[in-house]
């Protein structure tokens, strides 16, 4: 399982993440989610940041449509804010947290958001999210220092997410998923990235 932990003095920023063992097709099973949709329901508070993060996929490119949707009983990932369990989970710095990694054998995940993202939407907030929902498409971390929403250390890449306390610009969520993570997207459901903005790499 993987962490996103925020370590901080007044405003130093670092996600760790742990290795997961995972592939995005392994063997028989298929871990792909049906025509890319995707249900979530937000009861944590922060259904405008799901939104907004979840059309950032569905707009990308890749053949996704993560619905934002108002009933629980039709729900594939449930987003919860729980601080306890997630420190339990990884720790007490942690900001974010899967419990999968593309769809499970009984179709059901969980997201677990820290309760310090709550609020209006602002760029930590959106990029935390979209990276939780990368991995409920199937998408594992990418090393290195290139711009991507699934980098384990987002402040080490070069499109690092704004910690403005503002909702965030179109500009500020240009690389919300990155071209690179949309074509790993599109490798799994299809599609293309929608767009290569060159502030993306």
């Amino acid at each position: 399982m993987r962490l996103l932990a925020f370590i901080g003095f007044a405003a130093i920023l670092t996600f760790l993440l742990a290795p997961r063992m995972f592939t995005a097709v392994a063997g028989p099973t298929d871990h792909r989610w049906p025509g890319g949709v995707v249900n979530v329901y937000d009861s944590s508070g922060m259904t405008d940041t799901m939104l907004v993060a979840a059309d950032r996929w569905t707009q990308s490119g890749a053949d996704v449509d993560i619905r934002v949707v108002l009933d629980q009983k039709a729900a594939d990932v449930i987003v919860r804010r729980d601080d306890a369990r997630l420190m339990d989970l990884c720790g007490r710095d942690c900001l974010g947290y899967s419990t999968s990694i593309g769809r499970p054998g009984d179709g059901r995940s969980e997201i677990i958001m820290r309760s310090t993202l709550g609020g209006d939407p602002r760029p930590l907030s959106v990029w935390v999210a979209a990276h939780e929902l990368g991995h409920v498409l199937g998408l594992q971390h990418r090393d290195g220092h290139d711009c991507s929403v699934m980098s384990p250390r987002a402040f080490d890449t070069r499109c690092a997410p704004s910690l403005a306390a503002t909702i965030p610009t179109k500009a500020e969520l240009a690389c919300v998923p990155a071209p690179s993570d949309v074509d790993v997207a599109a490798s799994l459901y299809g599609g293309a990235a929608a767009l290569r903005d060159p502030r993306c790499r």
